[in-house]
C-alpha cells in the first residue's frame, strides 16, 4: 500500500514537471512569434520609410531638372561670383544665352555675362544634377588675355540647399531671373544703342 502511494506520487510529481516544462515551451514560442510579429511590422516600416525617401529624391530631381537656364545661370554665378553678379543686374547689364560653338571647350554651354572682357562671361552646363562651370581666371601676374579658362564642377542639389531652400531665398533667385533683370544675349546691341 506504501509503495502504491509513493509510485502514485511519483507519477503525479512526473506529469507536474512535464505539464510545466510544455507551459514553458508554449510561453517561449509565444514570445517567439511574438517577436516575428514585431520583426514583421519593422521591416513593413522601413520599407514604407524606403519608399517615402525614394519619392522624396524623385521629387527633388524633378525639382532639379526644371529649372529653366536662367534659373541654373542665377544659381550658378551667386556661387561662382555673387557681388559681380548682382553688381551688374543692378545696373541693368547682366545676360544669359547659349554659346553657339565657336569655342570648342565651351560649345554647347549656357552662359551669364555682364559683356565684357572674357573673365567676364561663367559658363556652365548641367548634366543630370553634375554641372560644369568654366570661366577665364586670371592667375598671379597674368593678364586676361593670358589667362585660361578653368573648370570646376557642383551639383544641383547643392546650389539648391544653399540658395533656394526657403521662400526668401526662391523669391530673390526667381527675381534675378525674370527676364527684365537677367535679359537674353539678344537684348544686349538694343540696350547699348539705347545708352548711347
Amino acid at each position: 500500500m506504501i509503495k502504491k502511494k509513493i509510485l502514485i506520487a511519483a507519477m503525479s510529481l512526473t506529469a507536474l514537471a512535464l505539464a510545466g516544462c510544455g507551459s514553458s515551451q508554449s510561453n517561449s514560442q509565444a514570445k517567439s512569434s511574438t517577436s516575428s510579429s514585431q520583426s514583421s511590422v519593422t521591416a513593413q516600416q522601413s520599407s514604407s520609410s524606403n519608399k517615402a525617401q525614394e519619392q522624396s529624391s524623385s521629387t527633388s530631381t524633378a525639382s532639379e531638372s526644371n529649372l529653366s537656364p536662367q534659373q541654373l545661370g542665377t544659381l550658378v554665378a551667386l556661387y561662382q561670383d555673387p557681388d559681380w553678379f548682382k553688381e551688374y543686374l543692378k545696373d541693368g547689364i547682366m545676360y544669359y544665352g547659349t554659346e553657339d560653338g565657336s569655342g570648342k571647350e565651351i560649345a554647347g554651354y549656357n552662359y551669364v555675362t555682364a559683356n565684357g572682357d572674357p573673365t567676364s562671361y561663367i559658363y556652365f552646363k548641367q548634366n543630370g544634377d553634375d554641372v560644369t562651370i568654366k570661366q577665364v581666371i586670371p592667375e598671379g601676374d597674368e593678364s586676361v588675355a593670358e589667362a585660361s579658362l578653368h573648370t570646376k564642377h557642383i551639383t544641383v542639389s547643392r546650389l539648391l540647399s544653399d540658395y533656394y531652400v526657403n521662400q526668401s531665398q526662391k523669391d530673390e533667385v526667381n527675381g534675378y531671373a525674370d527676364a527684365d533683370q537677367l535679359k537674353p544675349e539678344s537684348q544686349y546691341q538694343s540696350d547699348m544703342e539705347n545708352k548711347n
